[in-house]
């Protein structure tokens, strides 16, 4: 703290909670907010004060829930941290949730499924709602479900200088709907549209294809972006490709492994599962196959990705087609750990809002993803980059402007 920000810290901490400088909990560990002071929010007129206070100072105020976004961290200024506001209401007659802007997607999913209910949440339920939202949210069930913000009923929003409003239309709704609030702009709740929690089935289909510091075969890659051509709307899959480390605190069956994985998801019972599943099931020897009926309490099981702390960065570009020469290059590529990811898009996700909004990707028919884990002690930023843009470069982006997606967009910038 400075001479010149203790009248605002001394101010803030006389109306609300000031705590320290830094976050109680953020997933990404590779950037590190340095602000000159941390409100911990209890409650929304903590939030308005904190807006109120900070404009007079010329304060920038900078907004943390659980950090898995987290590209631009605070420095100086005011880091307002909402990871306190997690209530969820769920209102089971009109099949919406009021969610405070802090709340987790496992914190919906809790609330909702006692009323036979489930949000269009993603693959990771630590996840926060507000900042998967401001990127659109491509959920577990896009193909099914369209993009998350397609279910938003309304925002509450404290402007800079601390006015709460109710958005739900306009201009301001489309860019908080695929873009996210504007610098001064505090997004406290989201009320959102729940979908039915069942029939839903989904798991993963798992192919260790070798060892990792090894050229892999490329057809069960193929096979998966074959399959998914003419897929009717009810079927969401991504592929996820993982070059293990030998690590001692990885399973043994995964230390230096290269290991494919396909997350399913279908909104109908098992059997529609298994007939729809059946020529990939055929096409490749799959060594654990998880599909079954899926409590959306357990949708991690899915994807099953890490759920720990840790540094990581990497992009996202959206495509037309997976072009075989891409595929190959995923499968074969070796060096410094990097994680491939492709979702593929259309059905629900393609189709064109029934109110504006601002989400890019829409005509697109799949987001291919690429993320690899940096840090001072092991790979270097502007090495893990390269990995990445490796990866990225054996795929065409879209000739349009919208040849990429901010919101699988990770970690310090290039260079």
């Amino acid at each position: 703290m400075t001479t010149t920000t203790q009248p605002l810290t001394a101010e803030l901490a006389a109306r609300v909670p000031v705590t320290g400088p830094t976050p109680q909990r953020c997933f990404q560990t590779g950037l590190a907010h340095r602000p000159d002071v941390t409100v911990t929010a209890a409650a929304v007129p903590d939030v308005v004060a904190t807006l109120e206070i900070a404009a007079r100072y010329g304060a920038p105020v900078t907004v943390h829930t659980t950090g898995h976004g987290l590209r631009e961290p605070a420095g100086g200024g005011v880091l307002l941290d909402l990871g306190r506001l997690r209530r969820v209401e769920v209102d089971a007659t009109t099949r919406t949730a009021r969610i405070d802007a802090g709340a987790t997607w496992a914190d919906v999913v809790t609330a909702a499924a006692p009323h036979g209910l489930r949000p269009p949440s993603g693959s990771a339920p630590s996840v926060g709602v507000a900042g998967y939202l401001f990127g659109g949210g491509l959920g577990l069930a896009a193909r099914s479900d369209g993009w998350a913000v397609d279910h938003v009923h309304a925002f509450e929003v404290v402007d800079a200088g601390g006015t709460l409003r109710s958005v739900s239309g306009g201009e301001r709704f489309a860019r908080l709907r695929g873009t996210g609030p504007e610098p001064g702009e505090v997004v406290t709740a989201v009320v959102l549209g729940l979908l039915p929690g069942a029939p839903f089935t989904g798991g993963g289909l798992v192919r260790v294809l070798g060892a990792a510091d090894e050229p892999a075969d490329p057809a069960p890659l193929q096979a998966w972006a074959d399959w998914t051509v003419d897929l009717p709307d009810d079927v969401t899959s991504g592929l996820s490709l993982v070059p293990y480390p030998e690590l001692p605190f990885l399973p043994p069956h995964l230390r230096g492994r290269r290991v494919l994985r396909i997350g399913v998801t279908v909104t109908g019972p098992v059997e529609r599962a298994d007939a729809l599943l059946a020529p990939l099931r055929a096409a490749v020897a799959w060594d654990d196959d998880t599909v079954a009926p899926l409590d959306p309490a357990g949708t991690a099981r899915v994807y099953d990705e890490p759920d720990v702390p840790h540094a990581y960065l990497g992009d996202g570009l959206l495509v037309d087609g997976l072009e075989p020469a891409g595929l190959d290059r995923v499968a074969t590529r070796t060096g410094p750990m990097a994680v491939t990811g492709i979702r593929h898009l259309g059905g629900a996700a393609g189709r064109a809002p029934a109110v504006p909004d601002t989400v890019r990707g829409r005509d697109a028919a799949y987001l291919v993803g690429a993320l690899a884990p940096f840090g001072a002690d092991t790979v270097p930023a502007a090495d893990a980059w390269a990995e990445v843009d490796g990866i990225l470069s054996g795929f065409t982006a879209r000739a349009n402007a919208q040849g990429s997606h901010p919101a699988f967009r990770f970690g310090p910038a290039r260079g």
